[in-house]
């Protein structure tokens, strides 16, 4: 069949930057300099014309140094430890990479050409999934850098100049000129139906769908002709630049084979006999003497040359003597026979393009034309232009429209192309194919087989693997991977589903028809997809544009019942012998149901921070058979729904409507998530609101407002109070007070400092001290017997006076906006415990149970009086609530003095964590000493006056402050 190149390839992804020495005009190893590309105006003929690059000079005798002390790959001698080299990059920085001395060129030849032996590979330092592969030819620097952040090239500035060099990305080449590419589907449905010299009869049939590669590299022997019009075009129409031009594009080629596949394709010791070029006087083949011309090589310069291929090399280099060839020109496009390495017809493959040089050469169209030769198919499912014509593979057609992987036609489509190029990695499908061709059938029967000393990463799916969703609906797939030889991981999410092909813009499942609607990208470091890109959910309310950038967007959620399959390709990116795994993930799509979506806030709306508001969604179903999604987790998102670090409610009926309280992050750029929990849907508003800044949650017993707990006691003895301030480390001290008096200090005022003050228990009076003019005022309420307990429980900043009366198990809460609260709540023995656990800014009422059972705590919530009780601690346990997490909501905690012990359930998403601090004389003292909004484990130890703190982002602090009979004023809440 014929297909019609016309691509040269290009990343589509958006470069974040490589790690980089800022600002630096040349290299720290002196190796490269940045010029000014106007003094290179007038060099010769330009090979490649990138939109975007930066120029640098080369230094070679410092690269030549470096270079010759890299270590022989598989040596164990300074693995990727010791040879240094940084490369220019697009942005003008510069990047590290650790070498190896690697070869594409059997000893023979490098013997007769010994700068073919100058060949390398590497791994990147500053980005650690970066692997490069190069060359230093009499021709100049060649650097291929494969990444999760796009390819970058580095190539000679114009024929002939070895002294200037460029750095680019592939994506920012212009479209080339055309190519085709023939492969006969006819004469291979025939040849399956037969045995044949020209197709292999031993393709086995995958056992599974899920492939593992990488322990060993196999290496084939690879017979690469040249006729004279490559040699010519390429090679300046000698023996050693042909041979040189041929060796670095086998660096290239087998950069990805490397990684990808564990296989590397190694040039044979007698190659220079089928070069052809000029100065090589091997022509006539079998009688030689005469120099190399168009006329007398044993190649046309069209597709007859595949069938030249194989009966050239036979003759000339012997059939036992190679196991896969090919044959370069400037003419024939791409011809390949399926699976035909270690076979009979294992010549079976050209490519031919007028400028047959450079990265997309050695990509787009040799890696696919051998991807053939190793018995992968075509991708595409798309049959516009030239996707129709029979090129399509029925029985590999996994990527949607024109596809974009190496096996793919991306490009050369119509309207269904999905980029103008390819991107640099194989389509899982085809992955399959070459590793199930070169491990399981006839291509296993020749390679040489090298421990590589790795193990493949390991990886499967998180949760499932299997869910059912809702139509219409963005859903996310998450792997977790590990790698025992400690390489750093790539994941690649592809959907597996073949399906009918259509015409159809864009190429959706909405006609009733199963195919692929979601096309691959290129490895990413985190182990997630969602589907569609998180770009499209926010700008087009889960709808992406039929294109984009004028290209097929190929992304569409499902509209109808169906199985849909994915799988995830693990990289560990070893440049030498890399090692994969795949792990398969099925979403079984009800299309009665859907989609999902949040209907409020779905428009530009102003919320305030900590105010209460109601969230609605449409459940569409979900909650019921078959997707029993029976609750879900609300999150908060202040950068435009970027990321969604704050959890509003972890878990909540999937009913449609909740009443939250609005986190206290104040943001334009406001997004509400709703996630299933258990599941892998979700929806996100359509749109960004707003949120205002409420009421500022402030670190108690701060009595110098810097938002810090001051170390502080109360010395019953004479009434008097001791305070370090945080700010200034001065200790004030003044007598407020008498020996029988319960301080309560808050900031009453809301000046934000906190106020001394008591309860006297014996009268039922308050007394404050307000800290912004020292005066005091006195108020009675309460009554002999009451335990004091002082909070915000209207949200307006200040502290309300409040007891808890043991007699009758009732609050009373007089607030400072002028409302009082009677609140019957708690049996006998109970002890308050108040917090604001739902983060409304509001105290709520609490209380800890000394149960026979264990540790009960009770508490009811005022944003909606809804009460929660549960067990946690024992009844000897002393309870120490507080914001030990960052959510501003208080979590329950408490000590267990006969251990020293902490234990804090985390209000976010109810685990805990245990920690031993203290011993059992402690007393704990818990509070925000650092000021970073979180409580630090903290006690004071009477037999020493020593206060022992665990901040959370200061350190340990160990200070003696007060005497052994002092009251530690931090812990007068706690009963």
């Amino acid at each position: 069949m014929s297909k019609t190149f016309a691509r040269i390839l290009a990343v589509l992804i958006f470069f974040v930057g490589f790690n980089s020495f800022a600002g630096a005009q040349t290299s720290s190893d002196r190796v490269w300099t940045a010029v000014d590309e106007s003094r290179l105006a007038d060099r010769s003929e330009r090979l490649v014309n990138p939109t975007t690059y930066k120029t640098f000079s080369l230094n070679h005798s410092a690269i030549s140094s470096i270079l010759s002390s890299a270590p022989e790959e598989f040596t164990g001698e300074n693995r990727f430890g010791e040879t240094v080299l940084t490369l220019p990059m697009p942005d003008g920085k510069f990047a590290r990479f650790t070498v190896e001395h690697s070869l594409v060129a059997e000893p023979g030849l490098i013997a007769k050409f010994p700068e073919l032996g100058r060949t390398y590979t590497g791994r990147g330092i500053d980005d650690p999934t970066a692997t490069v592969r190069l060359d230093l030819m009499p021709s100049g620097f060649h650097a291929m850098v494969l990444s999760t952040r796009g390819t970058v090239i580095v190539d000679p500035y114009s024929r002939d100049d070895v002294d200037n060099y460029l750095t680019y990305f592939k994506r920012d080449v212009p479209k080339g000129s055309e190519w085709i590419c023939q492969f006969d589907q006819i004469e291979y449905i025939d040849k399956l139906l037969r045995p044949s010299d020209h197709m292999s009869d031993l393709i086995p049939e995958a056992s599974s769908p899920e492939v593992t590669s990488g322990t060993a590299l196999r290496t084939y022997r690879l017979a690469l002709a040249g006729n004279w019009e490559y040699c010519n075009a390429a090679g300046g129409n000698t023996l050693a630049g042909c041979l040189a031009a041929m060796a670095t594009i086998m660096v290239r080629v087998n950069g990805v084979y490397e990684r990808d596949l564990s296989m590397r394709m190694v040039m044979v010791a007698n190659n220079n006999l089928i070069a052809y070029a000029g100065d090589n006087t091997v022509c006539p083949v079998g009688t030689g003497g005469t120099p190399c011309t168009s006329a007398n090589d044993p190649y046309g310069n069209g597709t007859g040359a595949l069938g030249q291929n194989t009966p050239n090399l036979n003759a000339v280099i012997g059939a036992a003597n190679y196991d896969i060839g090919h044959v370069f020109t400037t003419g024939s496009g791409g011809v390949a026979n399926l699976g035909v390495p270690c076979g009979s017809n294992p010549g079976g493959g050209t490519t031919g393009l007028p400028n047959p040089v450079g990265d997309p050469f050695a990509i787009d169209y040799v890696a696919h034309e051998m991807g053939h030769q190793w018995g992968a198919n075509h991708t595409f499912n798309g049959t516009v232009s030239n996707c129709g014509g029979g090129n399509r593979s029925n029985g590999s057609a996994y990527e949607p429209g024109s596809g974009i992987t190496i096996m793919a036609y991306a490009g050369i489509c119509g309207n269904q192309d999905l980029a103008a190029h390819s991107i640099d990695t194989f389509h899982v499908k085809s992955l399959e194919a070459i590793v199930n061709y070169s491990q399981n059938g006839q291509g296993n029967n020749c390679p040489v087989n090298t421990p590589t000393s790795n193990t493949p990463p390991s990886v499967s799916i998180v949760g499932g693997p299997s869910w059912n969703i809702p139509k219409q609906t963005p859903f996310t797939l998450t792997a977790t991977g590990s790698d025992v030889n400690g390489d750093t991981l790539t994941y690649d999410w592809q959907e597996y589903d073949l399906g009918v092909s259509t015409t159809a813009v864009p190429n959706t499942d909405s006609d009733g028809s199963l195919r692929a609607i979601f096309r691959p990208f290129l490895p990413t470091n985190g182990p997630s997809r969602t589907f569609p890109a998180l770009e499209h959910i926010l700008a087009s309310a889960n709808v992406p544009p039929s294109t984009t950038a004028g290209f097929l967007t190929g992304e569409l959620l499902p509209a109808i019942t169906r199985t849909m399959n994915f799988q995830v390709v693990a990289r560990d990116n070893r440049p030498n012998g890399g090692g994969i795994n795949t792990a398969t993930a099925t979403v079984i799509v009800d299309g009665t149901g859907g989609p999902f979506a949040i209907t409020a806030p779905n428009t530009a709306v102003t919320w305030p921070g900590s105010s209460s508001q109601t969230v609605t969604w449409n459940v569409a179903g979900s909650s019921g058979a078959p997707v029993n999604a029976a609750n879900v987790r609300i999150l908060y998102s202040a950068d435009g729904g970027l990321t969604f670090p704050t959890v509003v409610i972890a878990s909540t009926p999937n009913d449609g409507t909740e009443s939250i309280t609005v986190p206290n992050i104040a943001s334009t750029h406001g997004r509400i998530k709703i996630e299933a929990v258990g599941n892998i849907f979700f929806d996100i508003s359509d749109v960004d609101f707003a949120v205002t800044s409420g009421v500022t949650v402030r670190a108690p017993f701060d009595f110098d407002g810097d938002n810090k707990t001051d170390l502080s006691v109360f010395r019953p003895s004479n009434g008097s109070w001791w305070w370090q301030r945080s700010s200034d480390s001065q200790v004030p001290a003044l007598v407020f007070g008498g020996s029988t008096d319960k301080p309560v200090p808050a900031d009453f005022t809301g000046d934000g400092k906190s106020d001394i003050a008591f309860f006297r228990q014996s009268t039922g009076e308050w007394y404050v001290l307000r800290s912004e003019n020292f005066s005091y005022y006195a108020v009675t309420f309460g009554q002999v017997g009451d335990t004091p307990v002082p909070s915000d429980f209207d949200g307006d900043g200040k502290a309300d006076l409040a007891v808890f009366r043991n007699a009758d198990r009732t609050w009373y809460i007089q607030k400072s906006n002028g409302g009082f609260d009677i609140i019957p709540f708690g049996i006998a023995g109970d002890k308050p415990v108040v917090g604001d656990y739902d983060g409304d800014a509001k105290a709520d009422v609490a209380i800890f149970r000394p149960a026979l059972s264990g540790g009960e705590w009770w508490i009811r919530r005022s944003s909606d009086s809804l009460v929660t009780a549960f067990q946690f601690g024992n009844s000897s346990d002393k309870p120490v609530q507080g914001r030990f997490t960052a959510d501003n909501k208080t979590d329950v905690a408490f000590w267990r003095p006969s251990t020293g012990t902490w234990f804090v359930l985390r209000s976010e998403d109810g685990s805990f964590y245990a920690v031993p601090f203290g011993v059992s004389t402690d007393i704990p003292v818990a509070g925000d000493y650092d000021g970073d909004g979180r409580f630090d484990l903290a006690i004071f130890r009477p037999s020493t006056a020593t206060w022992y703190v665990d901040r959370t982002t200061a350190g340990i602090l160990i200070q003696q402050f007060g005497v052994s009979t002092d009251t530690p004023v931090p812990s007068v809440f706690v009963p």
